[in-house]
């Protein structure tokens, strides 16, 4: 698995900032790295399965951490829920919750709720912290961070120009063709993961369209 610092240092050399002093600080490309991810998990969140232990008569438990969508839940054991309110078994998430109808009305491990979910990818806190987002994906964080750095150079006078000349290039420019870069790969992406994987059974849940490029084209 990748782990930050690498990455990191990957992005460096994509944006030809690793020798002398650096056009952007490590702070500053963890951000956008972190920022980057939210944005992947937006189009491609991260498949994720849970037990939650009930108690008698309690309706609501706490939802997993980063939780985002279910995609299927069973309570008790080979019985379904489903996220319809007028369907006699349901549940709802609401407030960070989630709402079981009609409340258990005993406890044991067949009684327990399984739930399969997507969720957000965790992001990393330190340099050795290995990416929770697949590695063949690398390629579209790069891109995506690279796109956010060069954007927020095109407003620095200074850096802008210190750019230009190391590289010949408008950052606007750079920044609009990693963006290209990156929606061209997560549409990719999309298109072979199983179309079910991706809806959640909750309504009112947003399911995330594609990734739309911000390059106005010619």
């Amino acid at each position: 698995m990748t782990t930050r610092a690498q990455l990191r240092a990957t992005i460096r050399s994509e944006l030809n900032d690793s020798g002398g002093t650096p056009l952007w600080a490590d702070a500053l490309l963890n951000e956008y790295l972190a920022q980057a991810i939210r944005r992947y998990g937006e189009q491609i969140p991260e498949e994720a399965s849970a037990t939650i232990t009930v108690v008698a008569d309690q309706a609501a438990y706490a939802l997993p951490a980063r939780f985002l969508a279910a995609i299927r839940l069973e309570q008790p054991d080979d019985t379904e829920r489903i996220g319809d309110p007028r369907h006699p078994w349901s549940y709802r998430v609401f407030a960070g919750q989630l709402m079981l109808d009609p409340a258990p009305t005993q406890a044991g491990s067949d009684q327990n709720v399984t739930l399969d979910y997507l969720r957000w990818y965790a992001e990393p806190t330190a340099d050795g912290d290995a990416l929770a987002t697949p590695s063949q994906d690398d390629d579209v964080l790069v891109a995506l961070v690279c796109a956010r750095a060069l954007a927020e150079l095109a407003t620095d006078e200074s850096k802008r120009q210190r750019f230009e000349r190391q590289r010949g290039a408008d950052p606007r420019e750079a920044a609009a063709s990693y963006e290209r870069r990156a929606a061209e790969r997560l549409t990719l992406r999309t298109r072979r993961i199983r179309t079910g994987a991706l809806v959640s059974t909750h309504p009112g849940t947003p399911n995330p369209g594609p990734l739309q490029s911000t390059d106005p084209g010619p």
